[in-house]
């Protein structure tokens, strides 16, 4: 009797890549079309961010392409277009977050499609259906390394999403399961990035590498280029390496509490079940700043607007969090922008004095307000040492008159269990635009993406990126 077939995860996802079926639930389809709205309204401002000015100074002289970048005037080759508008759309932290791979997955996944479909001259169905194969790759790998890996340093925005994004592309080039396994196995030899970076100029350049990674790796696999069956799971594959050698006791005691469906292993079940985009969604952000931060900002604003306590009357904020939520808020007194986007501190503060954390607060100027660095000091922090799902976050404030108002929030606004409305988020894609200096055609883009139930050319959309 012959031995049953061992299960490899790596041919298991190319399969599936390319056979499951196009006919998706329509809440799948709701979700995706948000998720494209919601990061475009995010590359608007962050193509004119200092860190993808210079990147795309640098790589158009690399020479022209078909692919479109948002807000520049030459277009790329389709792996460089990836990189500067995944560099867009992650330079605000304003994008969204994948729970199953703890990755902001669309800032990845839409500018490496939007730039295969400019070169391939496809449609937005297309673009869609490949945003959620590619979103459902990049949940499975993430599953199989979570939450070990992020929790060890690894920044899974550009580690996973390089290998979401190939799997993408795989499906939106009609690869065959082949060439798509060698797509897939392949970006794992792209597959990089540190937490580290966090608060510097190359943590939102992660996701562009991301995106061009993914690109190349589909372009490559496309023409030929083979890699190996074993990158995913054998003993020198990804999860073996970018997890630890105590990878198979970590999965052992994350049996019975696996949050996100994170079990530390790769499960032989249907790939496909439960689809992610519709069972997990994702994370829609309602401020410019580190996710990690979102839960306790939250609270802090609803006990503000529920009563009524200012800056002045506060005598301290107490936050009591997952330790790896606070982990990432490492910048207690920020002095640049991109620290202020992982300073709870900062964020507490800016929270206090106005209701609101908005783009603008993360300017130079306003990250230097007296009246927001005389706060910080007033914001505490208690690390907890248990998971995101084991422990909400807990705000408690503390008022001048010896009195204490407190909250706890288990998941933040955005979220599938409280998403932003449709007009929410019209609104956070207004707020964009108009943050957006020099932006003629803001109309005409929100017209077109308010469009994406019907299908047309993904080039009517990437024109109307363009700069003017």
């Amino acid at each position: 009797m012959k031995d049953a077939p061992v299960f490899n995860p790596l041919h298991a996802y190319a399969d599936w890549v390319t056979s499951v079926p196009t006919d998706w639930p329509e809440d799948a389809l709701a979700v995706t079309r948000r998720a494209i709205v919601d990061v475009v309204a995010c590359m608007l401002p962050g193509a004119r961010e200092p860190v993808v000015e210079t990147i795309y100074g640098v790589v158009r002289g690399w020479g022209h392409g078909p692919a479109r970048v948002v807000g520049k005037p030459q277009a790329l080759s389709a792996p460089m277009a990836a990189l500067v508008n995944g560099t867009s759309a992650h330079a605000q932290d304003f994008d969204d977050n994948f729970d199953p791979a703890k990755a902001h997955a669309t800032a990845v996944l839409v500018p490496a499609l939007l730039a295969i479909a400019d070169q391939e001259d496809l449609g937005t169905d297309a673009l869609i259906d490949a945003y959620i194969v590619g979103l459902q790759i990049m949940g499975r790998v993430g599953q199989a390394v979570n939450p070990f890996h992020r929790s060890r340093g690894w920044h899974a925005t550009a580690t996973l999403g390089a290998i979401g994004a190939a799997a993408g592309c795989a499906r939106a080039l009609d690869l065959d399961a082949e060439k798509t396994a060698h797509a897939i196995s392949l970006s794992t030899s792209r597959a990089a990035g540190f937490m580290s970076q966090f608060g510097t100029d190359t943590k939102p350049i992660h996701a562009g590498f991301a995106a061009c990674g993914g690109v190349e790796a589909a372009l490559f696999a496309r023409a030929g280029i083979t890699a190996g069956a074993d990158a995913l799971h054998g003993p020198n594959g990804l999860r073996a390496l970018m997890v630890g050698p105590d990878v198979d006791a970590l999965a052992a005691a994350m049996e019975g509490k696996a949050e996100h469906g994170q079990t530390v292993t790769f499960r032989d079940e249907d790939v496909g079940a439960p689809l992610h985009v519709s069972h997990h969604g994702l994370k829609i952000k309602r401020f410019p700043n580190c996710g990690s931060v979102h839960r306790a900002l939250d609270g802090l604003l609803a006990l503000r607007e529920a009563h009524g306590f200012t800056a002045e009357t506060v005598d301290h904020v107490r936050v009591r969090a997952p330790a790896a939520h606070l982990r990432n808020l490492m910048y207690t007194h920020p002095e640049t922008p991109a620290e202020a986007k992982f300073s709870l501190e900062y964020n507490l503060a800016v929270g206090l004095l106005q209701g609101e954390v908005s783009l603008g607060d993360f300017e130079l100027d306003a990250i230097a307000r007296p009246e927001a660095l005389a706060l910080l000091s007033k914001i505490k922090k208690e690390y907890v040492e248990k998971l995101e799902s084991e422990f909400p976050t807990e705000v408690h404030v503390t008022l001048t008159d010896g009195s204490t108002v407190s909250t706890s929030l288990k998941m933040p606004v955005g979220s599938k269990a409280s998403p932003l409305t449709d007009e929410q988020l019209w609104q956070k894609f207004d707020g964009c635009a108009a943050a957006t200096s020099g932006l003629q055609n803001a109309a005409a883009i929100k017209a077109a993406l308010a469009n994406l139930t019907t299908d047309m050319p993904v080039r009517a959309l990437t024109a109307l990126l363009e700069s003017d």
